[in-house]
């Protein structure tokens, strides 16, 4: 079966538009299954003019409602371009329970812009565990087939060491482990974890949650059977290249795991929202809103977003799963 991927805008104030039409203007592009465009068309059409790129004759664009008066500002925050790209989202989603669609790649959306749309959410991620009433999904970044994941995402750093419990970590990874290996179908997984503090700690001079919580749930998981070793002080682990022994690098917060992704994967990490029961994917970056409309968005990230969706979702459809 051919997969049917539907592409949401994002931002149309961002670098969103930009990708999609360097994306459908690809030779190639039929490779990646039925692409389906969900966005206002006068969005790609603005973009499509500044940017002297043709929107393809056949491309399938699914519209999304805009008022009368909407004007395209590029690298502008603004509620309506927040309510366009939350709505493509719910749209996107409403599609994947039709089975209209197979899979999703998001452009990147503004979390000022949505939330002044009155979407409120922190992120992809939050919207669309409750868009899909999801029991939980993660922030897989994805790039040469390793996984960096954080255990909390987007909550402010002083709530972090609130949230890691003995029991949220057990459950949080469990769960991870359950859902990489439906993912990637893959049963042998080999995790490392990180510390919470810097030095792990340092014998509780520190800080002694790695003595206190995380060192015992590893040793309760290895008990599992689970492959998973650490905690790992994240500078060394990084600086070192020691991730590069592993298939799943486990973080304890956002910037723990998105800072050292980064710069490892430059413009070619993907963002995958796992825990979903279907692939949605994005590029690891953001809006771009200081280069939106110039024409000059590095094409690497969506692409791979797109390809990594593909490839997850033939499996998935062929497997069944």
């Amino acid at each position: 079966m051919k997969p049917k991927i539907g592409i949401t805008i994002g931002d149309p104030n961002g670098i969103g538009a930009e990708l999609i039409l360097k994306l459908i203007n690809l030779p190639f592009i039929k490779k990646f299954g039925e692409i389906i465009i969900i966005s206002p068309k006068y969005v790609l059409d603005y973009y499509s003019k500044k940017l002297k790129l043709k929107i393809p004759p056949k491309i399938n664009i699914i519209e999304v409602e805009i008022s009368k008066d909407y004007k395209v500002m590029p690298g502008k925050v603004c509620s309506e371009a927040g309510k366009i790209s939350g709505d493509a989202i719910c749209k996107a989603v409403d599609l994947i329970k039709k089975n209209e669609l197979h899979s999703i790649v998001t452009m990147p959306i503004s979390k000022k812009s949505i939330q002044l749309a009155g979407y409120n959410f922190s992120g992809h991620t939050e919207m669309l565990r409750a868009l899909t009433k999801s029991k939980d999904t993660f922030m897989f970044m994805f790039f040469e087939n390793r996984v960096f994941t954080p255990l909390t995402i987007h909550i402010p750093l002083e709530k972090v060491t609130q949230t890691i419990t003995k029991n949220y970590l057990l459950t949080k990874i469990k769960n991870i482990f359950k859902v990489s290996s439906k993912l990637f179908l893959k049963d042998k997984i080999k995790a490392a974890v990180l510390s919470l503090n810097p030095h792990s700690g340092e014998d509780n001079s520190i800080g002694n949650q790695e003595n206190k919580i995380i060192k015992p749930v590893i040793k309760s998981l290895i008990k599992t059977d689970l492959n998973i070793e650490g905690p790992f002080s994240a500078d060394g682990f990084f600086g070192f290249r020691k991730y590069k022994n592993y298939d799943l690098i486990i973080g304890m917060y956002h910037d723990q795991i998105m800072i050292p992704f980064k710069i490892i994967s430059g413009m070619e990490g993907v963002n995958i929202t796992a825990g979903l029961k279907f692939i949605r994917t994005s590029p690891a970056h953001g809006t771009a809103f200081d280069i939106a409309g110039k024409g000059i968005a590095n094409l690497n990230g969506a692409f791979e977003a797109l390809r990594i969706n593909y490839l997850l979702t033939k499996k998935l459809i062929n497997k069944n799963v």
